[in-house]
């Protein structure tokens, strides 16, 4: 398996390697083998391969409004690959082509299940068109997606440079089915909710219920990189879509979550290990930027294997709670969920932040987010209050709390950053007015002196935040030091 970046990929020696030239069939076995034919307009091809002898079962690569990443206004659909093949095909096939290869192709969905319907020492040939257009977010994607096809089991096979290509503007790429390796990837789908269940529980402690599953990845809000080992759930990769304001401009980031390997097994750190081979595959497909909320020492062990860098740190800050008598110069106002004025008082509110952190890395707070984040959140209960001035009735600013058992966590805000002391100051009130004991929230580091100046007072914590690295893609230097992160960024609080 090819796991670290700076190593070549494996190719079979050059006595096994293969000739390119203008005919497929100079590539594949000799008739009568039987070829799976993939893509979405197979007919002339299947055509002149019967002509020759093979046996053909031809089927779509994709259908075209199925996807494994929803497309966004900043991001690009990757189609779902489930292979129905014809109830008369073989079981598995002595030759696999694969017409239409893209970046909007999943290649770990592609391959799983390529894996299960080869054929020992069968070949797979990858073909498609040179990337016309902007190029992949991925860079070094046709790599990735060899890469990946190493992991599932394939080796590359090298076809020599110096030979014509199938035709202008069409790449090949060539891969032999191998052993199965010790831990087989796979891409998440629906049907692996009770097995990630069970190590959800084996690894955290506490259930995953399929409310929470559905939350965070049902309907293309995230997705998940799988190993099995024996065919037994040993590890799981997963992150959610998050949109946001890269510098003032729309993008968005791979925001890891639910990382767990079985905790009785080995390797599990190393460059060969289960996390590694989940997390390298996860942002060679979701990449090349993310971010996430793992402990120090976590980190420390990722940043030893390459996948991340660094880029800032959590802190905590605490008040004492305030007097609950009403303010002179504010009052609050609950924001109803299903309300056209609270829409737009949120997306007013979320254009004036974004515009105070257009030099910064924010995530989008309009209302889509907050009415998913909060509102649809299946376990958690939050008060969603807006800030208003008395005097005149405008919105300062929007505050979302979360009730614990002695303390109050000010989960997030949505205002422009001049308002956030008046806003804080509503939190206390509210914190002495409930009889909690302490009023707290969570902010990156670089963004710590907007809630010291409330009288808050800055607590350590254990949370690094990182950037994935593994892709070595120099955009990820952007996040150094200007993330906007309050715990409603994270998927657990």
């Amino acid at each position: 398996m090819a796991m670290s970046k700076s190593e070549p990929m494996v190719t079979e020696s050059a006595r096994g390697s293969f000739t390119r030239s203008k005919t497929l069939t100079d590539l594949l076995p000799p008739p009568p083998a039987h070829l799976l034919l993939l893509g979405q307009e197979t007919g002339a091809v299947a055509d002149g391969l019967l002509e020759q002898g093979y046996t053909v079962t031809a089927a779509p690569l994709f259908e075209p409004h199925s996807f494994a990443q929803l497309p966004s206004a900043t991001r690009l659909g990757i189609y779902q690959v489930d292979l129905s093949l014809p109830q008369a095909s073989s079981d598995v096939f002595d030759a696999v082509v694969v017409l239409g290869v893209s970046p909007q192709i999943h290649p770990l969905a592609l391959f799983d299940q390529l894996a299960q319907c080869t054929a020992h020492e069968g070949l797979v040939l990858l073909v498609g068109l040179d990337p016309q257009g902007p190029p992949a977010r991925v860079t070094r994607w046709l790599e990735y997606v060899v890469t990946i096809g190493t992991r599932c089991g394939f080796i590359q096979l090298e076809l020599e440079a110096d030979a014509d290509p199938i035709d202008r503007g069409t790449f090949v790429r060539a891969l032999r089915k191998k052993e199965a390796p010790r831990w087989r990837l796979g891409h998440l789908r629906q049907s692996d909710y009770p097995e990630t269940a069970v190590l959800f529980q084996e690894v955290f402690g506490h259930p995953l219920s399929p409310e929470l599953w559905a939350w965070k990845y049902a309907n293309g809000g995230g997705n998940a990189v799988l190993a099995r080992r024996d065919g037994v759930l040993v590890a799981h990769y997963g992150g959610m879509y998050r949109d946001v304001m890269l510098c003032g401009k729309p993008d968005w980031v791979f925001q890891i979550c639910d990382v767990m390997v079985h905790p009785k097994e080995r390797g599990v750190m190393t460059r060969r290990g289960p996390f590694l081979l989940t997390a390298a595959t996860s942002a060679e497909i979701y990449g090349p930027l993310g971010f996430g909320f793992p402990n120090d020492r976590h980190v420390l062990l990722a940043e030893k294997v390459g996948l991340y860098a660094e880029v800032g740190q959590m802190r905590e800050v605490r008040w004492e709670p305030a007097s609950p008598r009403f303010r002179l110069g504010t009052r609050l106002r609950v924001v109803a969920r299903d309300s056209a004025a609270s829409r737009v008082l949120v997306e007013s509110l979320w254009a004036a932040m974004a515009q105070d952190l257009r030099h910064d890395v924010v995530g989008v707070r309009d209302w889509a987010f907050l009415e998913h984040r909060y509102f649809k959140h299946p376990h958690h209960q939050y008060e969603v209050l807006s800030v208003t001035s008395r005097l005149t009735g405008k919105s300062l600013g929007l505050i979302v709390l979360r009730r614990w058992e002695t303390s109050c966590e000010l989960v997030d805000v949505i205002a422009p950053l001049a308002n956030l002391p008046v806003l804080v100051d509503q939190a206390r009130r509210l914190t002495g007015l409930w009889g909690l004991s302490s009023l707290y929230c969570w902010i990156t580091k670089n963004h710590l002196p907007h809630f010291l100046v409330a009288e808050g007072k800055e607590l350590p914590l254990n949370v690094t935040i990182p950037t994935s690295c593994w892709t070595n893609d120099p955009r990820a230097d952007v996040f150094k030091d200007r993330w906007w992160l309050m715990s409603g960024d994270t998927d657990f609080r």
